[in-house]
């Protein structure tokens, strides 16, 4: 199963969405945002911005789940492009440009209950856009290898 560049980068997406969420709680929990990651893929989701409830809350987060594994995804197929080295730092770029153009997009369609963004909010997603690119780049290299390794 490990041969298949898809599940690899869809576990790497996934592991990566994992550790996401799970800082985005523990953010919301601090009061340090006002927009988890659960939050803002429910708003997406559903089409409106008040977005509370259980039902509304697991569906944010398997949705972002979902979202998190299919970018894993295009992480994976650009790694045969690239050279092996730095490749935490790759992760961390592929994720942060990934981070600038969803926030580019609800700027440019002014989705309701996301715009305006508070700077707190912002600078909390950046680091966790930065944790999830970690992630899924360490996740990736050792899926990588574990698969070479079975060739």
């Amino acid at each position: 199963m490990l041969q298949d560049r898809v599940v690899r980068g869809f576990l790497a997406g996934l592991a990566g969405g994992i550790v996401m969420n799970l800082y985005s709680f523990a953010l919301l929990k601090l009061n340090w945002t006002e927009m988890p990651f659960y939050k803002w893929t429910a708003i997406i989701i559903l089409g409106k911005e008040d977005v509370g409830g259980a039902i509304a809350i697991v569906l944010g987060v398997l949705g972002h789940l979902i979202f998190t594994s299919l970018i894993g995804i295009g992480f994976s197929y650009l790694i045969p492009h690239m050279q092996s080295r730095y490749l935490l730092f790759k992760g961390w770029i592929y994720a942060i440009s990934i981070w600038f153009i969803i926030y580019g997009l609800s700027l440019l369609f002014k989705v309701q209950g996301i715009i305006p963004i508070l700077p707190k909010t912002a600078i909390a997603n950046f680091f966790g856009a930065s944790l999830y690119g970690l992630v899924t780049a360490f996740v990736s290299a050792k899926l990588e290898e574990k698969s070479v390794l079975k060739n």
